[in-house]
């Protein structure tokens, strides 16, 4: 028995959604455990091994792409940095350009001057053409600290690009940063991606109807991007929506009680006219 699953993932700038069949028959593995058998293990299974990877890189970007929307939507700048040539250290090793950019970041938190501004980012690490190493970060620093920020990089150069943002902006930026995630000049298990704390995260609600993509495009909803997956049975939809994550969770309570979306404008409504009449 299959039914339909549509995951929703939600950020103030754009909201995504996965349309799946999904199977309820529960799995049971008879016999235990096969032992291997190496003369099995050829074309199919290399075919299997790069489709793990496949999946493991793009749920690697829809997590990345998530929280570059979910925390900056608006007031960002982006940062590129560069090293100079030295003999302090390996500018193509990974691990010592990293502990720069840990130290360099650091500085920043210690800087009296940047005590009130919001130092979280998220980035990625990148290789030139050459195989030095080099870093984008998207941040919330203003463009007054520009000169301060080239002054704690002390390891090359600094290019500091500074833009008001819009949700429109958020999936270029995020598709930007997320390009050649898999790069065979990372070291084995190191990441890309860079990410500070304190980073907000999408919020995640699973659906069994397309009603809510439906209520997503009322909500002045506009989609940016679909396709569809014949080898792997799912629909993608990336849209912009005005819908907050409380009528989304609104919704989904509605949609348990089998209700429909007119249920949900009217709650709205009975809401807009409480509020401007002081009932609330």
């Amino acid at each position: 028995m299959t039914e339909l699953q549509v995951t929703i993932t939600h950020t103030p700038t754009i909201t995504t959604a996965v349309e799946r069949y999904v199977s309820q028959a529960s799995y049971s593995r008879n016999g235990g455990r096969k032992k291997k058998d190496a003369t099995l293990y050829s074309t199919n299974d290399y075919e299997q091994a790069e489709d793990v990877k496949r999946c493991s890189i793009a749920n690697s970007k829809r997590t990345f792409k998530g929280i570059i929307h979910a925390n900056f939507q608006n007031n960002f700048c982006m940062l590129t940095l560069t090293f100079k040539p030295t003999r302090e250290f390996d500018t193509k090793d990974f691990d010592a350009c990293r502990d720069k950019f840990n130290s360099f970041w650091k500085s920043l938190k210690r800087c009296k001057k940047l005590a009130g501004v919001d130092l979280r980012y998220v980035g990625a690490i990148e290789f030139q053409d050459n195989e030095n190493v080099h870093f984008h970060i998207l941040c919330r620093i203003p463009k007054e600290f520009k000169s301060l920020l080239k002054s704690k990089w002390k390891y090359g150069g600094l290019h500091y690009e500074n833009n008001q943002g819009s949700a429109i902006d958020a999936p270029k930026i995020s598709s930007y940063l997320s390009k050649d995630i898999y790069d065979e000049r990372l070291p084995l298990g190191k990441k890309r991606f860079l990410g500070g704390r304190g980073l907000e995260r999408p919020v995640v609600l699973t659906f069994n109807s397309r009603k809510i993509i439906d209520f997503l495009l009322q909500r002045n909803g506009e989609i940016l991007t679909s396709y569809e997956s014949e080898k792997y049975a799912f629909t993608f939809t990336s849209l912009l929506t005005d819908a907050t994550i409380d009528e989304l969770e609104r919704f989904a309570e509605t949609e348990d009680a089998d209700e429909d979306l007119s249920m949900l404008a009217k709650l709205q409504s009975i809401q807009f006219t409480y509020e401007h009449e002081g009932v609330i």
